[in-house]
């Protein structure tokens, strides 16, 4: 896997994450996922794997309008079975927008290309 690759995979991420695709974000993070989001007051939130799809399912069982896959790639390096991706987000949520930086690792693991880690800060 080369960088423009990861990159590439992180945009199918991105989309079948946004339009709540349930199967594939189960198949995309790794049983050992971990999130940490911090925000403007540098409150940190965590997230396991179970709870990032508890969310998916729970937007796909409302019906609810996909999240924006505005994405800016900043970053990708691959080496051997371990990747990293830095990006800008664009999140909408209850109608105010936020510019969020992520940092997604990735690794391979069970035959395929999984993310272990995610960390999101806000960027003002």
């Amino acid at each position: 896997m080369n960088s423009e690759q990861l990159i590439e995979l992180t945009k199918d991420l991105i989309y079948h994450a946004t339009h709540f695709d349930v199967p594939y974000v189960k198949d995309a993070y790794a049983d050992k996922l971990l999130i940490v989001k911090v925000d403007e007051a540098g409150v940190v939130d965590t997230m396991n794997k179970e709870q990032l799809v508890n969310f998916i399912q729970e937007n796909k069982d409302s019906n609810a309008e996909p999240i924006s896959s505005k994405t800016e790639y900043h970053y990708a390096v691959c080496e051997e079975n371990i990747g990293m991706v830095v990006i800008t987000r664009e999140l909408e949520f209850n109608g105010k927008l936020d510019k969020k930086f992520f940092t997604l690792i990735w690794e391979y693991l069970s035959g395929r290309w999984q993310v272990i880690k995610e960390s999101a800060i806000v960027r003002n």
